[in-house]
């Protein structure tokens, strides 16, 4: 993308970015592969990632600003890890309340919706799951029904366990 597209980003290029830069990521690292095997949240290194891979192409990118996880130009981003209780192989099972994660994504959209961005979406990681499991797509449901767009790609960990990027236009 050229630089002087910046002021007319769309929803669709920041996607491709976003994914392009942050799929390989999720699946080449050593740590965060220990990480899903633990069900252990990593939202502090995914906004270090974002902000390091959306900066090669907006230089006003801004962490933690107006308490918003990443800010550029005119977009607002929220950040979220979620770790389902989905039993899945090679993965510690562990009761994790899918419900209060899925609760924080839904108040995350409701606080941006009243922010002054032009622009504002969501950015989350789930696993262990696939897009199509039929306990997740119940939660997928609540939080589609308050977004303008959701795309999403389904990914690997080093270590072989499914996950799902999903970003979402609020």
């Amino acid at each position: 993308m050229l630089r002087g597209d910046i002021m007319r980003t769309t929803f669709e290029k920041v996607v491709e970015i976003v994914f392009r830069e942050i799929i390989p990521k999720l699946e080449n690292n050593d740590g965060l592969a220990v990480f899903a095997k633990e069900r252990a949240k990593f939202e502090g290194w995914l906004k270090v990632e974002l902000c390091e891979s959306l900066s090669k192409y907006f230089p006003s990118v801004t962490p933690e600003k107006d308490r918003i996880d990443i800010t550029f130009n005119n977009w607002a981003i929220e950040l979220k890890t979620i770790n389902t209780n989905y039993r899945y192989k090679n993965v510690k099972n562990k009761i994790r309340p899918i419900t209060k994660n899925v609760k924080g994504i839904l108040e995350d959209i409701e606080k941006l919706k009243s922010s002054t961005y032009t622009n504002k979406a969501i950015l989350f990681v789930v696993f262990p799951v696939t897009h199509n499991n039929e306990n997740w797509r119940m939660h997928l449901q609540r939080i589609s029904r308050l977004l303008k767009d959701l795309k999403h790609r389904e990914f690997k960990f080093k270590n072989d366990i499914s996950g799902v990027i999903y970003f979402g236009l609020i």
